[in-house]
C-alpha cells in the first residue's frame, strides 16, 4: 500500500453513509455515486411533496418508509463498496474538510424548525393540538397535518377546520371550524347555531353545560363582512371563539387539517377529522 492509497473500513463507511447519505460512496473514492445519493436523499421528499401525496396519511406514511429503505440501501450499499474495494488511491475529494461539511450540511437540516422544511419540501405543516375546545373532534395532544395552501385558491368553507392566527393575539395559533362563511347570517339562540334563520344540523359537536349562559350560549344575528368567517370550537360550552372576538379575517387564516399523524390514543392515527 502506498502512501497515495488508503484502506477503505466499511463501518466508516456505513457510519458516514448514515450521517450523510453517499458520503459513504465519496470515502470509497466513488465521488459522482456519492454525490448523486446525496441529491437523491433531498429530492425524494421534494418530489413526494411536488406530487402532493404527504396530503394524505398514506402518502406521508409512503415517503417515510421509503426514505428509510433508501438510506437502508445506501448505507449498505457503502459497506459492501468498501469492503470489495479494500484500498483506493486518494483522490483530491477525500478529505477531512469534505467528509465534515457534508456531515453539517445533512445533520443541520435537524435544527432546522420542522414546520419550515416539511412547508418547503412536502407542502404540509404538523400542528399540535393542546386545548380541549375541539373535543371529540380532537383530543389533546393529537399531532395533526395541515395544508397551508389550502386557501391560495379559494376561502374557507362550512365544516372545514382552519388553523389561524389569533386575531387578538397574532403569536398565537388556534383551529376551529368555520361556521359561517362571508355574506351569511349568523345567530345562535339558546345554544342553537341559525344559518339565515335555518338551523344548522351539527353532529359534531357536544354540550358539557345543561345550563344556558347569555354570554355563551345566544349570539348575534350578525351579517359576515367580505374577508371573514365565523368559527366556533365542537366542545361548544368551552371555547374562546368568534362569538367572543367577532369573526375572524380571511387574511389570519394559515391552513386547513388534514388528517392525525400522531396522537395518545393510537387508534386515532391516521384519521381525517370532520
Amino acid at each position: 500500500m502506498t502512501a497515495s492509497k488508503k484502506m477503505r473500513n466499511p463501518f466508516i463507511a456505513a457510519l458516514l453513509s448514515l450521517l450523510a447519505p453517499g458520503l459513504g460512496q465519496i470515502y470509497n473514492g466513488k465521488g459522482t455515486l456519492g454525490i448523486v445519493f446525496f441529491v437523491l436523499s433531498a429530492a425524494l421528499p421534494f418530489l413526494w411533496g411536488l406530487a402532493g401525496w404527504p396530503r394524505h396519511f398514506s402518502g406521508l406514511v409512503a415517503l417515510v418508509l421509503a426514505a428509510g429503505v433508501f438510506w437502508l440501501f445506501v448505507i449498505v450499499h457503502a459497506f459492501i463498496q468498501a469492503r470489495r474495494i479494500r484500498e483506493t488511491e486518494l483522490k483530491k475529494y477525500q478529505t477531512t474538510a469534505v467528509y465534515a461539511f457534508l456531515i453539517i450540511l445533512s445533520i443541520g437540516s435537524i435544527f432546522v424548525p420542522a414546520k419550515i422544511w416539511m412547508t418547503s419540501l412536502l407542502g404540509v405543516s404538523p400542528y399540535r393540538w393542546t386545548t380541549d375546545s375541539m373535543m371529540p373532534t380532537l383530543e389533546k395532544g393529537d399531532f395533526l397535518m395541515t395544508n397551508p395552501k389550502a386557501y391560495n385558491d379559494q376561502a374557507p368553507q362550512r365544516g372545514d377546520l382552519v388553523v389561524f392566527d389569533y386575531p387578538r393575539d397574532p403569536t398565537k395559533q388556534f383551529l376551529m371550524r368555520v361556521i359561517a362563511v362571508e355574506g351569511e347570517t349568523v345567530e345562535i339562540n339558546k345554544k342553537q347555531v341559525f344559518i339565515a334563520d335555518e338551523p344548522l344540523q351539527e353532529s359534531y359537536k357536544v354540550h358539557q353545560d345543561i345550563a344556558i349562559d347569555n354570554s355563551r350560549d345566544n349570539f348575534g344575528p350578525l351579517k359576515i363582512s367580505a374577508g371573514h368567517c365565523f368559527v366556533l370550537g365542537d366542545n361548544r360550552d368551552n371555547s374562546l371563539d368568534s362569538r367572543f372576538w367577532g369573526a375572524l379575517p380571511l387574511a389570519n387564516v394559515k391552513g386547513k387539517a388534514l388528517y392525525i399523524y400522531w396522537a395518545k390514543d393510537k387508534k386515532r392515527i391516521g384519521l381525517t377529522p370532520k
